[in-house]
């Protein structure tokens, strides 16, 4: 009963965080906001906003706080769906935010080394755009559905594994859209694009599954 009460204490705030997060969005950057919300459905926003080539902005900095908040809250979902004895708490929390955030930022940065040693600037400034689009996107789209998981189905497992379906779905069509968008320059350098997904896109979400799987691990 207790760990029920402070599990849905934490969903609770970071709802509302994430809810606080995605008003100062829509209020601070209107045009660009409604602009983005249609980002899967069509290629406007990556035509309008790419040609700025600018991915380090507070539209983009905030939507990012948001998806890592909202990344953590869907750990804690997953991890009742594969019996994990991961603890709530603060502590826990932070730790999670932490590495999310690094990772992702890591990734961008490995990509601007990348794209540097390979003379391909402007290509890579395209490329990491278009991902942080898509995993910004995956973070509006995880507030509805970890509130909806936790609210209504209360942690139930067909609805938690249908929405990993949703969640994966969108991550996918948000790589293909970018694989289409760049698919000369992945057929130029396709050894080098494989490595990249195995080593940048792929090894690091299996180290992290494994990692969880480790006793007291927290």
């Amino acid at each position: 009963m207790v760990r029920e009460v402070i599990s849905s204490d934490i969903y609770v705030v970071c709802s509302i965080t994430s809810l606080f997060l995605i008003l100062i969005t829509k209020t601070l950057y209107k045009r660009h906001f409604l602009d983005f919300l249609s980002f899967l459905g069509n290629s406007n926003y990556l035509k309008i906003y790419l040609n700025q080539n600018k991915f380090f902005t507070l539209f983009n900095l905030i939507l990012f706080l948001n998806l890592c908040l909202n990344c953590v809250a869907f750990i804690y979902i997953y991890s009742s769906e594969l019996k994990i004895n991961l603890v709530i708490s603060v502590k826990t929390f932070l730790i999670l935010f932490g590495l999310i955030g690094f990772y992702l930022i890591a990734k961008i940065c490995v990509k601007l080394f990348l794209g540097y040693v390979f003379n391909m600037d402007k290509e890579m400034s395209i490329l990491i755009f278009q991902q942080i689009s898509s995993l910004n996107f995956v973070g509006l789209i995880l507030l509805p559905i970890n509130s909806i998981l936790v609210f209504t189905f209360k942690f139930d497992s067909v609805a938690i594994n249908t929405c990993i379906v949703v969640v994966i779905s969108v991550v996918v069509f948000g790589m293909i859209k970018t694989i289409q968008s760049n698919l000369k320059l992945i057929l130029a350098n396709f050894l080098y694009f494989i490595l990249y997904i195995c080593t940048l896109e792929i090894g690091p979400y299996i180290l992290f599954y494994d990692y969880l799987n480790v006793p007291n691990y927290l």
